[in-house]
């Protein structure tokens, strides 16, 4: 027999008082040390499980904010809790007490905290009824994968009140600073300034999608006929029409790497003119595929295999007041008008790119109702009452398209 257990045994059979005592104190801490192995195991064991359903629940509330841009604080939480809940075993030892995302759109990180404890087993006995369980799951977005950006801003005449320009040019031009922050390398982006019409710029004259009018040209471009200005497509037999003397806003800028120049192209925007918005549209749709008119942008075989993204930007503030009578859009049927919209932003989203919809002091129902649908989902549009709510939208998609690196 094991000498060490005789005389445990010894001890345990002395009935003298000095003896029994020493085994009553020796067994009271042999209890109280088998006790705090036995929670904390049980702790640790919780704790690890608890970190794993926390870094679940955290990648699926920054998964969320990519695909709902304008989420907030508290539906990240609640879509991280049905996940994490999922991941936690139904133990009534576990008591959670505290459970919250925050998304720091400045610093570009998402973080959970989680405070709980969980009940002891046999440290109770000595006064210690919990063991702390709290932890803490970040995640920071990383490198941005291959993005092209294309935002189609409304400078139509109203954009000249209430200081609304001046909110837009500083609104994208942060945008633009964001995401190159990123990675500049993996991020292009484009502008395309619009009103009733667009301006692709003269050095385009000599394109073979281009039906120059004549030496006088300085970029303005109208509309192809039915069906073709609302696809991208057959630009050799049906040309864009070059239009002379139209009132036409400022050059739009291709896909580009250059901040510093998109930044500068943006701080000169000027309003002027009526409102045509396929006409944005459909030129920032132009600088996102990678065949004619341009071809800055990369293919989407390229993208799919880099798990990248193409995402257009349209922000307008009001309804359509001109409509095609082609090539020029000097028609007020606002019904045509809106009928194109729609089915030009249907054919832009059958190619997967991500479509943003931003409608800045708009109080037109029709003209929302047909953004939000030609946004990518309704959490993708974006109602601006104000400037700062402009400011705020911008700053949405921005962190939403940074969080492609987490989503992917």
């Amino acid at each position: 027999m094991d000498r060490a257990w005789v005389l445990f045994s010894g001890f345990a059979r002395d009935r003298r008082g000095n003896i029994a005592m020493m085994f009553g104190l020796l067994l009271f801490v042999i209890l109280a040390a088998a006790g705090v192995a036995i929670d904390m195991q049980r702790s640790s064991l919780f704790r690890a499980e608890i970190r794993e359903a926390s870094d679940a629940a955290l990648l699926a509330a920054a998964r969320y904010k990519s695909a709902h841009p304008n989420a907030d604080d508290s539906e990240l939480t609640a879509v991280a809790r049905k996940v994490f809940d999922s991941g936690v075993r139904d133990d009534p030892a576990i008591n959670i007490k505290g459970f919250q995302v925050i998304f720091d759109n400045a610093g570009g990180a998402f973080s959970l905290d989680v405070v709980g404890d969980a009940n002891t087993l046999i440290m109770d006995i000595f006064g210690q009824s919990y063991v702390d369980i709290s932890t803490r799951a970040e995640a920071k977005l990383g490198k941005t994968p291959l993005l092209e950006v294309a935002m189609a801003l409304d400078v139509t005449g109203s954009m000249n009140q209430k200081g609304k320009i001046s909110t837009m040019r500083n609104a994208a031009r942060d945008l633009v600073k964001s995401l190159f922050e990123v990675d500049a390398a993996s991020v292009k982006v484009g502008v395309v300034p619009f009103a009733q019409y667009a301006n692709v710029g003269a050095a385009y004259g000599s394109a073979s999608w281009l039906s120059n009018p004549g030496i006088a040209w300085t970029g303005c471009v109208g509309s192809r006929n039915y069906p073709y200005n609302t696809l991208d497509s057959d630009y050799v037999a049906n040309k864009i029409p070059g239009l002379l003397g139209a009132p036409c806003p400022g050059n739009l800028m291709p896909l580009s790497t250059d901040a510093d120049a998109l930044d500068k192209m943006i701080g000169d925007l000027m309003p002027n003119g009526w409102t045509y918005i396929p006409a944005g549209l459909t030129w920032a749709w132009n600088l996102l595929t990678p065949t004619e008119p341009f071809s800055e942008g990369v293919s989407f075989e390229t993208l799919e295999g880099q798990h990248g993204a193409k995402a257009l930007i349209l922000m307008t503030d009001g309804e359509n007041t001109r409509a095609p009578d082609y090539p020029t859009h000097n028609s007020a049927d606002q019904m045509l008008a809106n009928d194109l919209t729609k089915e030009i932003c249907v054919n832009i989203k059958k190619q997967k790119i991500i479509v943003y919809t931003i409608a800045f002091d708009v109080t037109d129902p029709d003209i929302k109702d047909i953004l939000q649908g030609c946004a990518t989902t309704p959490s993708h549009f974006f109602d601006a009452a104000s400037a700062s709510d402009l400011i705020d939208a911008f700053a949405a998609i921005g962190s939403s398209l940074r969080t492609i690196s987490l989503s992917k």
